[in-house]
C-alpha cells in the first residue's frame, strides 16, 4: 500500500531532517555571529545557483549542448554571476532597506485594493520606486541595518534548524509546533546577534 503524502514527508523529514537541521544551525549561529564576514559569500552563492541553473537549462534545452558540457557551462556563468555580484554584500543595508520600503508599499497597496482595482504596472512602478526610496533611507545607517539584518536572518536560519531537526528526531504527529520556540529564537538571535557584532565588527565596517 502507497503512502500518503503526510507519511512520505514524515519518511523524509526523519530521514534528512536531522542532518539538514545541523546545517541550518550552523549557518544560523555563524550568521548571526559572523553576519558581516559571510553576507559577501553568502550573496555569491545565491546567485550562483540560479544563473548556473538556468544557463544550463537554456544551454541544453535550447542549443542542443551535450549534458555534460551544458553543466560545466553553467557552472561557469554562475561562477562569473557570482563573483560580480559578491561585492553586493558590501551593500547589504541597501537591499534590507528597500525590502523593508517595498513591505511597506506593498500593505498600502493591498488596502488600496480593496476598495479601487489597480493596474498592475502602476503597482509594480510602485514597488519599484518604494524600493529606491527605502534603499536611499537607509544610506548612512549601514551598521545598524547590517547588524539586525544579519543576526535576523541568523535567527530565522537557526529556528528553522531546530524546527526541522525536532520534527526529524520526533516525528510529525508529536511535533508541538505551537511551543513559539522559534519566535523565541528569533528575537534572542536579532538582540545577541546585533550586540555581539557591534562589539566585534564595529569599527570594521566602512
Amino acid at each position: 500500500m502507497p503512502l500518503s503524502q503526510e507519511q512520505q514527508l514524515d519518511v523524509i523529514l526523519t530521514t534528512y531532517g536531522p542532518i539538514i537541521g545541523m546545517i541550518l544551525v550552523l549557518l544560523g549561529v555563524s550568521l548571526t555571529l559572523a553576519g558581516p564576514r559571510l553576507l559577501p559569500l553568502l550573496t555569491a552563492w545565491a546567485l550562483f545557483v540560479p544563473f548556473a541553473l538556468t544557463a544550463g537549462a537554456v544551454v541544453y534545452a535550447f542549443l542542443g549542448v551535450d549534458p555534460k558540457i551544458a553543466i560545466w557551462v553553467g557552472v561557469a556563468i554562475g561562477m562569473m554571476a557570482g563573483v560580480s555580484g559578491a561585492s553586493i554584500g558590501e551593500n547589504f543595508h541597501y537591499i534590507i532597506g528597500g525590502s523593508l520600503g517595498m513591505g511597506v508599499m506593498a500593505v498600502i497597496l493591498s488596502l488600496i485594493v480593496d476598495f479601487s482595482a489597480i493596474n498592475w504596472i502602476y503597482a509594480a512602478i510602485g514597488l519599484d520606486i518604494s524600493f529606491i526610496i527605502g534603499a536611499r533611507l537607509v544610506k548612512n545607517m549601514k551598521e545598524p541595518v547590517t547588524f539586525v539584518g544579519s543576526a535576523s536572518l541568523g535567527g530565522i536560519s537557526l529556528a528553522a534548524g531546530v524546527t526541522i531537526t525536532s520534527v526529524g528526531m520526533q516525528g510529525l504527529e508529536n511535533f508541538d509546533s505551537k511551543s513559539g520556540m522559534s519566535a523565541i529564537i528569533i528575537v534572542v538571535c536579532i538582540i545577541v546577534g546585533s550586540l555581539f557584532q557591534q562589539w566585534r565588527y564595529g569599527d570594521q565596517l566602512d
